[in-house]
């Protein structure tokens, strides 16, 4: 008998445990403006993907005035929305450097320099804003 009502607290526990890492992971993803991964916990969110004209002006934010001067393009960047399929060859920014599998604007401002060095490219999350990173230039 003594085994069995062991045997159920241990369960109980085991459980207990499992939703408290949940719900301490989701709120943190929630914080983050990031989807969760089991519940919302009855708080009324759902996450807000920034637009792309958004997501342009953050990385012109970000942008030294050197960098400004020889953009070609800084009105009308081309702007793609993509999803990395494996994780790319880029200059993360951020020290977790996870950018598989997330939704993304490729923003690309054409330059003096394309020939020489390339276009300028910024990665930007869709959910949060952030700049992820950038392509390397020559």
């Amino acid at each position: 008998m003594k085994k069995a009502l062991f045997i159920v607290v241990a369960v109980l526990l085991l459980i207990s445990v499992i939703f408290a890492v949940l719900y301490v992971v989701d709120h943190g993803r929630m914080n983050d403006n990031e989807p969760v991964i089991f519940s919302t916990w009855g708080k009324k969110y759902a996450p807000v993907e920034i637009t792309s004209q958004e997501a342009v002006e953050i990385v012109k934010k970000s942008m030294s005035g050197r960098a400004v001067k020889t953009i070609t393009n800084y009105d009308n960047p081309k702007i793609e929305e993509i999803v990395f399929s494996k994780e790319p060859i880029i200059c993360v920014f951020e020290k977790k450097g996870k950018v598989f599998g997330r939704d993304v604007y490729k923003i690309t401002f054409n330059t003096f320099e394309d020939g020489l060095l390339g276009p300028i490219v910024c990665y930007v999350d869709k959910l949060n804003g952030k700049i992820l990173g950038a392509d390397y230039r020559e």
